[in-house]
């Protein structure tokens, strides 16, 4: 069954004040806790603790909330107008949004503490963006891929020009193709990965989109040199790869191939291989792992300082937004038993019993064959604008759809 396109269905004809829980007024001796940073997993925690009845200061370091929602994720793939309207169904009035404040700049964990906020939950996300490491990168011309999603995203910014060349293989670089392409002033886009196409992280539906839009892929290769002349980007040397034979792990890896360098001409190069969390400003008594992100217990999420926990992308390094918000609702859970001095455990685990469905035989006359839906898209033709491209079923569909769900009196979880 299509359930991603009958959810987005209903969520686009329902206002979030529908399913929005109502929120009591905190009292004004109710105990504070400081959020820090209001993407998914912030927004999500600042939500769960309102509700709780806690007085919520959710600190934001850009001009807006959203995380990479909002600064990363082009308007093509998530409207800013209904993004909009979601944010705002999760902020209430016991929540006191401060955007442009910056961990280390304008405030640190210690003066959070010391202005009564009695737990902090550390949720910036991984906005860095990591370096190829290679000779020459820091040249005009060559923009880390976060940074440049930004720039466009938040303020409206185009620094991408004539030939544009991508290195990296997932979400984050096909959206820097995908807005490369949209931008005036860019003759091609050419994303450079280490590996097979198949291989390529991001979702094959974004792959497929930026080859139907023009952009192209150069697989098997490897940047060794960025190219420059007076300090200005030219171009980039590359190797090409080839795979090896599959090894223990079951997979194949990859291996330069000597004497194979060429050069490709690149005007702007977008460095997107992968991000970090940026720990600038972190407090360096709380503990790092050997990845670069923020050690928590696995289970209270509390950091190596009492009444500081950590979720989200700064724990994990980069994963889905729902994964994010998940764990944004269990730090609020954590940081409610950890206030009302309770046990900082799991709070429920869910049990997948075994279940057996007695076979139904279907007749001819019980149904027909259908296929299943394909959302519509935006004609490429009409794609150098930042429209929604995957757009929305429609009514007859949408109950074509639900009609084929046969059994959901079946619960097939239940809590232990």
């Amino acid at each position: 069954m299509a359930v991603r396109s009958l959810k987005r269905f209903v969520v686009d004809r329902v206002d979030p004040s529908v399913w929005t829980p109502a929120v009591q007024p905190a009292d004004q001796n109710a105990p504070k806790v400081a959020v820090v940073g209001a993407g998914p997993a912030g927004l999500a925690a600042a939500h769960e603790l309102s509700l709780k009845g806690y007085r919520v200061t959710l600190l934001e370091k850009e001009n807006r909330p959203g995380g990479m929602l909002t600064c990363a994720i082009p308007a093509y793939r998530l409207p800013r107008e209904g993004l909009t309207r979601e944010i705002d169904a999760l902020l209430n009035e016991n929540i006191d949004l401060r955007c442009n404040q910056q961990l280390g700049r304008d405030f640190t964990i210690e003066t959070l503490q010391e202005q009564g906020h009695r737990a902090v939950f550390l949720a910036m996300g991984s906005h860095q963006s990591r370096r190829l490491g290679v000779t020459g990168e820091d040249v005009k011309g060559v923009i880390p891929g976060i940074e440049f999603l930004k720039a466009y995203n938040l303020h409206g910014e185009n620094l991408a020009a004539g030939h544009v060349g991508i290195v990296g293989g997932g979400n984050s670089a096909m959206d820097a193709a995908r807005v490369a392409f949209r931008l005036p002033g860019v003759e091609s886009v050419t994303v450079f990965y280490r590996r097979t196409r198949e291989e390529m992280p991001a979702y094959a539906e974004e792959i497929e989109a930026g080859l139907a839009e023009g952009i192209k892929i150069e697989a098997l290769v490897a940047p060794v040199e960025v190219l420059s002349q007076g300090g200005k980007l030219t171009g980039v040397r590359f190797i090409r790869n080839e795979l090896t034979e599959i090894d223990e792990s079951g997979r194949r890896s990859f291996k330069a191939v000597t004497g194979s360098e060429f050069e490709a001409r690149v005007d702007t190069l977008i460095v997107a291989i992968s991000e970090q969390p940026d720990l600038a400003g972190v407090a360096e008594d709380l503990q790092r792992t050997r990845w670069g992100t923020l050690a928590v217990n696995d289970e209270s999420l509390l950091t190596t300082r009492n009444g500081v926990f950590a979720a989200g992308d700064l724990v994990t390094g980069p994963a889905t937004v729902i994964e994010a918000v998940a764990a944004g609702k269990k730090a609020a859970a954590m940081i409610d038993r950890y206030l009302n001095g309770r046990l900082l455990k799991e709070l429920r685990k869910v049990r997948l019993p075994s279940v057996y469905i007695e076979p139904v035989t279907a007749e001819d006359e019980d149904g027909v064959v259908a296929e299943r839906p394909e959302s519509p898209h935006l004609a490429v033709s009409c794609r150098k604008s930042f429209d929604e491209v995957e757009l929305c079923i429609d009514e007859a569909t949408a109950r074509c759809e639900a009609s084929r769900c046969l059994r959901c009196d079946l619960e097939f979880t239940h809590p232990e």
